[in-house]
C-alpha cells in the first residue's frame, strides 16, 4: 500500500520507537517561534510562492501535532499520546495540518506556519519524519508531502482558519474500540 496510507500505517510503530530520540532532538529554527505566529495572523493564499520539485510535484509540509497524556489519564501505552487532527475544508475526513512549501522560508517553517495557520497549536518541532507523494482530490497533478512531529506546548484560542476548520485531539490507536475520541490512523 502506498502514498500516505502506507505512511500512516507504519506511523504508530515508528512514533512508538522513535520517541524518546526525536524528544532529544529539536530543529532550530532561524527565527524566533513569536515571530512565525506573527507572520500567519492572516493565512497566505496564492500559489505565486509555492515550490515544486523537478519533476512538477508541488512541495507540501505539514506536523503531527502531539501530546503526552498524564499516567492517570492513559489507560494504555497506546492510548497515552494524543495528536491533533483538523477536518477537510470540504467538512469531510481528518488529516494533519499540512500545505504548500514557499520559496521564502524554510521547510520547518512551513510545516509550522501550515500547522498555526490550520490547527492553532504551537511547540517544538523535531526531525522530519519522511516523505510520500499523493494525487491531488482537486486536480490531476501529484504532491510530495514532508512531515514533522511537533510537540504542542501552546493552544491558541484563535488561529487564521478557525472559522474553517476543526481542531480535534484524538488517541492514537492501532484498531478502533468504538471510542469516539479514538481514531485508528489505519482507517485515515
Amino acid at each position: 500500500m502506498g502514498g500516505i496510507s502506507g505512511f500512516l500505517m507504519k506511523f504508530p510503530t515508528l512514533l512508538h520507537s522513535l520517541l524518546s530520540l526525536l524528544e532529544r532532538i529539536t530543529v532550530k529554527l532561524p527565527m524566533p517561534i513569536e515571530k512565525l505566529v506573527h507572520r500567519v495572523s492572516y493565512p497566505r493564499t496564492g500559489r505565486h510562492l509555492q515550490r515544486y520539485d523537478n519533476r512538477g510535484f508541488r512541495l507540501v509540509v505539514g506536523c503531527i501535532p502531539y501530546r503526552y497524556k498524564t499516567p492517570e489519564e492513559a489507560n494504555s501505552i497506546d492510548d497515552a499520546i494524543e495528536v491533533v487532527v483538523i477536518n477537510a475544508q470540504n467538512g469531510k475526513g481528518l488529516l494533519f495540518p499540512k500545505g504548500g512549501w514557499e520559496k521564502d522560508e524554510s521547510m520547518e517553517e512551513a510545516a509550522i506556519r501550515e500547522t498555526i495557520e490550520e490547527a492553532g497549536v504551537l511547540g517544538e518541532i523535531e526531525c522530519k519524519l519522511g516523505k510520500w507523494s499523493y494525487k491531488s482530490k482537486r486536480q490531476s497533478i501529484f504532491h510530495e508531502g514532508h512531515m514533522f512531529p511537533l510537540l504542542v506546548k501552546q493552544e491558541l484560542d484563535q488561529w487564521p482558519e478557525k472559522n474553517i476548520r476543526k481542531r480535534e485531539w484524538v488517541c492514537i490507536s492501532l484498531k478502533k474500540q468504538g471510542k469516539s475520541n479514538s481514531i485508528s490512523l489505519i482507517e485515515m
